[in-house]
């Protein structure tokens, strides 16, 4: 967002300075054209004036030697040398006269002409007017010409002046225009720079806002946002995450304050009824009446589950992390999910290495609700493995935690709403193990995923990344 905002300020920035560089610059230029044309015809002018036309004009090839020649020749060159200019005077079919530097004989026809033919051709019917074009001369530099009409004492026009001459300044317009072009250039820069500090301070705000959502979104409701400074949109954004933060925290607190109170009064008589059933059970031990109580203990320590499950998912405590070695977590889970696996005939496997910074309690009772969904899942002599690694750079560099089963596997349509509360596709199941197994990846900022296993079954993969 900030090269955004950058490139929003820099290159309309640049193109306006750029603009009004090449608009100096013409502009500049234009001026200093005319003015060089109005001096250089001022001295086209004077040139004619001070020739002798008629003598002038009877100039012809082989009169390179003569005195007349030769004094034209000198009346050029003493004003060429005082106006710092170049003079010749052409007939009006551009064949070369006379001019201050000798470059050319008497009736040629000088290729540079030329390009100026049309302004001889208007100063030849008495209109004295400088060049259009520009041309560089040998010396790198930038020339005009100004021309002027020959007139003999009888008033005909007998050929034609020229001066060609340069202007000073036309070096200082280079110099001007590359300072443009840095002026351009270094505005850009600055514009760029400013609109990154002007969006430095929109999008540091937006990010912290973003981390505080993330961090509400995993469950940390404890947290409260940073002190509000700024008086604009962007702090009454940050007053309604916090007002939100706070409501969501109190609603909390008070299903919290109500579950456990509904826990408290569940849990009294389902003690008793436990123990009465423990005692009843002693008392028709070996009798028709057994089975019959069993199945009364078996269905109370499903009631007893379903009530602790429902009180871990509630609970909207962030976890609290700590390093947790992953084998001797995964060997508990194990032997807490091994009396469930012995009566179904499956056999739990461990590999577990490496660290994890999590919160012990709640990865156990996360990888214990994705045993049992394994345990329960599997056929007869089915085998469940769970395994623990520290991850690569794919998983946050955090550690991976994999339960794998040989079970039916599940379906597309299931597979969409596995982790919604209450959505199970087992007949004694409460709906809350895998809800509860992805709020805890949640709250640590990992991911849970159910895959398809390789020959049949589920790989349920629990990542953890580091803080």
């Amino acid at each position: 967002m900030r090269r955004r905002f950058a490139l929003a300020a820099a290159v309309p920035a640049f193109v306006a300075l750029l603009a009004m560089a090449l608009l100096a610059d013409r502009l500049a230029r234009r001026a200093l054209e005319e003015e060089l044309g109005v001096r250089l015809v001022a001295v086209a002018r004077a040139a004619a004036a001070t020739l002798p036309a008629d003598r002038v004009a009877r100039l012809a090839p082989g009169d390179e030697g003569t005195r007349t020649l030769a004094h034209v020749r000198a009346r050029l060159d003493a004003l060429a040398r005082a106006t710092d200019t170049r003079l010749f005077v052409v007939r009006p079919d551009r064949t070369a006269l006379a001019d201050s530097a000798g470059q050319h004989r008497i009736g040629e026809s000088p290729p540079a002409l030329e390009r100026d033919r049309l302004e001889i051709a208007e100063a030849a019917r008495g209109r004295a007017l400088p060049s259009q074009v520009l041309f560089q001369g040998r010396d790198g530099r930038l020339y005009k010409t100004g021309y002027a009409p020959l007139v003999a004492e009888d008033g005909a026009i007998v050929g034609v002046v020229g001066a060609d001459g340069t202007a000073a300044s036309f070096a200082t317009l280079r110099g001007f225009r590359r300072l443009l072009v840095a002026l351009g250039i270094g505005g850009a820069l600055l514009a760029a720079a400013l609109a990154a500090l002007a969006g430095l301070s929109l999008t540091r705000p937006l990010m912290r806002l973003t981390e505080a959502a993330e961090r509400i979104g995993r469950g940390d409701l404890a947290t409260p946002l940073w002190r509000r400074i700024r008086k604009d949109q962007i702090g009454l954004l940050r007053d309604t995450f916090e007002e939100m933060r706070s409501s969501l925290r109190a609603r909390d607190e008070e299903r919290e304050t109500l579950l456990a109170g509904i826990a408290h009064e569940v849990r009294n008589p389902l003690g008793g009824v436990t123990l009465f059933a423990a005692m009843l059970a002693e008392e028709t031990a070996g009798t028709q009446a057994a089975p019959h109580v069993a199945r009364i203990q078996a269905e109370v320590g499903t009631l007893t589950r379903v009530v602790e499950e429902f009180l871990d998912f509630a609970r909207a405590r962030p976890p609290v992390r700590q390093p947790v070695d992953l084998a001797a977590l995964l060997a508990e889970v194990a032997e807490l999910v091994r009396p469930l696996a012995a009566e179904r005939g499956v056999e739990v496997q461990v590999a577990g290495q490496g660290e994890a910074q999590a919160d012990r309690e709640k990865l156990r009772r996360a990888l214990l609700n994705l045993a049992r969904n394994a345990v329960e899942a599997s056929p007869d002599n089915g085998v469940v493995v769970l395994s623990g690694r520290r991850g690569g750079a794919a998983d946050g560099g955090g550690a991976l935690l994999e339960v794998l089963d040989r079970g039916p596997g599940l379906d597309e349509a299931a597979r969409e709403r596995l982790f919604r509360p209450f959505f199970t596709t087992k007949a004694q199941g409460t709906g809350l193990g895998l809800a509860l197994a992805k709020k805890v990846a949640d709250a640590h900022g990992g991911t849970l995923e159910l895959l398809p296993r390789q020959g049949g079954g589920t790989l349920a993969r629990l990542v953890v990344p580091e803080r």
